[in-house]
């Protein structure tokens, strides 16, 4: 039995000795106490993070709970997940890059790209026996639908009654006509997915490419990120984190679902890009485009964007609103990128090169906070392990 004891001592040092000596990163202690209360009241089911710089150095790595509750299986960085309106930043990324290639501006009206679009109507009043319109005092642009000051509503009314996926880009954007603008482009946010569907519209528009080719062509391929799909194959959805938040009774958990989207999700044929919300990911795959944004556009190497191209995506662009939010990026406490409806996040910080990555697949009500502590405590930890 000693022997037998030894023998596996021996195998445990050895492992632990390659990790050390592969560089494998350590989970960060503060990390784990942060999160540690979220997963014992069951109000997460398992947690991966990172915490890197931008040279591709990940500095804490932690993985905490379950991927599956049922079966037991812990979750890993192997695990994919429903990223949701991290989306978004994609959507913003292209149309920088084609601003790039000087074919589209900005404050192009978006119906230079689909002339239909000129048709768009204002509500002007509105009360429970009638709707006054008028016409746009000025036109919607593409920063407009990139900011979410556009007017539109979230949801157009076809994607209510077919699915977020169910319709090509192109019917889509052309659906948003029939919904009149809430109000005058530029005078409000409301948060949504219609513009990014009407901007990656645009992208197809301009490129002469399917949005889902423009994306793999130019952003996914080179970047590595081989995980990054709107239809993960079978094997891809084996992996794929289970959704969960805290039951009625608080003392265990529910599983949940991606309600937005349609099953099953490798289905190419009557599923079709949401580019507000469709995207499937890796820890990995995220990382990559996080060390892109946090190197100013260039990745080993290669530049993507141009620094005057990544200054739009970092700065606030939604006019006399003055919320914190860019083309397609949030913005909050110096860091920039996007989170997710089910609680994952990219978020880097362009003055110490911080990038954090946070993958959970929540459908409670604190994920948010469970996001915001770990950005804090990310934020503490980075500063100390530079030090």
């Amino acid at each position: 039995m000693i022997r037998h004891l030894h023998a596996l001592l021996v195998v445990a040092v050895a492992i632990y000795n390659a990790a050390v000596t592969a560089g494998e990163p350590p989970a960060s202690p503060e990390v784990t106490a942060a999160l540690k209360p979220y997963l014992d009241s069951y109000k997460l089911a398992g947690v991966v993070s990172l915490i890197a710089d931008k040279s591709g150095k990940v500095h804490f790595k932690n993985s905490l709970g379950y991927a599956d509750v049922e079966a037991k299986k812990t979750i890993t960085e192997d695990n994919v997940f429903w990223i949701a309106s991290m989306t978004k930043m994609f959507a913003g990324a292209s149309i920088m890059m084609l601003s790039d290639e000087g074919k589209v501006r900005l404050d192009d009206p978006v119906a230079k790209f689909i002339p239909q679009l000129t048709n768009w109507m204002v509500i002007e009043e509105r009360d429970s026996s009638h709707v006054l319109l008028k016409p746009l005092a000025h036109p919607v642009t593409v920063r407009h639908v990139l900011s979410h000051t556009s007017g539109l509503t979230g949801m157009s009314e076809l994607q209510r009654a077919t699915g977020s996926d169910g319709t090509p880009l192109k019917v889509r954007a052309l659906s948003s006509v029939t919904g009149p603008l809430q109000w005058q482009p530029g005078d409000k946010y409301q948060y949504g997915n219609q513009g990014m569907n009407i901007a990656a519209r645009i992208v197809e528009v301009v490129s002469g490419m399917a949005y889902e080719d423009f994306l793999q062509k130019q952003f996914f391929d080179p970047l590595g990120m081989t995980e990054t799909t709107f239809w993960p194959s079978d094997a891809q959805v084996a992996r794929l984190a289970g959704a969960y938040g805290p039951n009625k009774e608080k003392n265990g958990y529910a599983k949940g679902s991606i309600g937005y989207l349609t099953k099953p999700y490798s289905d190419r044929v009557h599923r079709f890009p949401e580019a507000g919300g469709g995207l499937f990911s890796t820890m990995h795959d995220i990382l990559r485009y996080g060390l892109l944004l946090a190197n100013d556009g260039e990745l080993d190497g290669k530049r993507y964007l141009s620094h005057a191209a990544m200054e739009e995506l970092r700065k606030e662009q939604t006019g006399t609103t003055k919320i914190n939010y860019s083309l397609g990026y949030h913005l909050r406490n110096g860091m920039f990128g996007h989170d997710g409806a089910y609680g994952t996040d990219l978020s880097v910080n362009p003055t110490n090169g911080m990038v954090t990555v946070f993958m959970i697949q929540c459908t409670g009500p604190d994920l948010w906070a469970a996001r915001d502590l770990f950005l804090k405590t990310a934020t503490q930890v980075f500063q100390n392990d530079a030090r």
